[in-house]
């Protein structure tokens, strides 16, 4: 299994969340898929009341049933999910509890190693919503100390928020001060390979100097509507691509290089890169 799929904005339980979990599904029988990275915003509008919100069955169980079992959601925490004060401790909870197989969630940020065909993956992952936590300083020290201490052939960062992104003028939209502070540390020990979030409800693929590449991936429960998103991609010299149709990201792992692909719902690969590792 060499694959990763990225998806975002995702529990609406509407009609374009079964769409692209039917999307998921097709990726994950035909392109040799390992694992799902969630990328914040599980729960709408506000997040759960407890492990027993029937909205857990309703926006995530329901809806990702058709998945192979073996297929895992690695989540963490929108600003949606932080909107009700039990709503991250319910979620974390909810994999602790061992109510479902699927959910992945031990904390509000955590750390894992993946192999791809014997090349290993670590993945950081972040909560990036940094004015609601109270641990944000914890956070800092060990994600900096993960990414120095880790011996991984490659390294994902993932968290919510984007460090950066182009909203509908084509216009950079900038992040917190705060959050912008703790990206550039973590990309500063030289060790982040790219950097993946949701929160806008676009795909994106944004490339600056002396940066990794990031993207963006929030179109998974709900269609948002924009004007002209080529003019926005010309106005934007580091917005290498843009699209409003619901849909996930694919990464396929190699040793030398992540390829990566932009889907939308009708199956159809919208934009692809390479990211190569000397």
């Amino acid at each position: 299994m060499t694959s990763i799929l990225c998806v975002g904005n995702f529990g609406t339980g509407k009609k374009e969340q079964i769409d692209v979990a039917e999307l998921l599904c097709y990726l994950c029988r035909n392109a040799n898929c390992k694992l799902i990275l969630g990328l914040g915003n599980n729960i709408y509008p506000d997040g759960v009341t407890s492990v027993n919100d029937n909205q857990f069955l309703e926006k995530f169980e329901i809806p990702y049933s058709v998945l192979p079992n073996n297929i895992k959601f690695y989540q963490i925490l929108g600003n949606k999910d932080y909107h009700m004060k039990s709503s991250v401790r319910s979620q974390i909870n909810y994999h602790k509890s061992g109510k479902s197989f699927r959910w992945i969630m031990p904390f509000n940020f955590y750390c894992f190693t993946k192999k791809f065909e014997g090349v290993p993956v670590e993945f950081i992952a972040l909560d990036t919503n940094l004015d609601k936590m109270k641990n944000r300083v914890s956070q800092e020290k060990w994600a900096i100390n993960s990414l120095y201490e880790s011996k991984a052939r490659w390294r994902i960062v993932f968290g919510h928020h984007p460090w950066t992104a182009f909203g509908i003028d084509g216009k950079k939209k900038h992040t917190s001060d705060e959050l912008d502070t703790f990206y550039k540390k973590l990309v500063d020990t030289g060790k982040v390979d790219l950097i993946i979030s949701g929160h806008e409800n676009s795909q994106q693929h944004i490339y600056i100097p002396e940066r990794p590449d990031m993207l963006i991936s929030g179109v998974g429960g709900y269609k948002h509507k924009e004007e002209d998103v080529e003019a926005q991609i010309l106005l934007a010299k580091e917005l290498q691509f843009k699209s409003l149709e619901t849909g996930c990201v694919k990464i396929d792992v190699f040793r030398d290089y992540l390829l990566v692909e932009f889907y939308n719902t009708d199956k159809q690969i919208l934009y692809t890169f390479k990211i190569k590792k000397v």
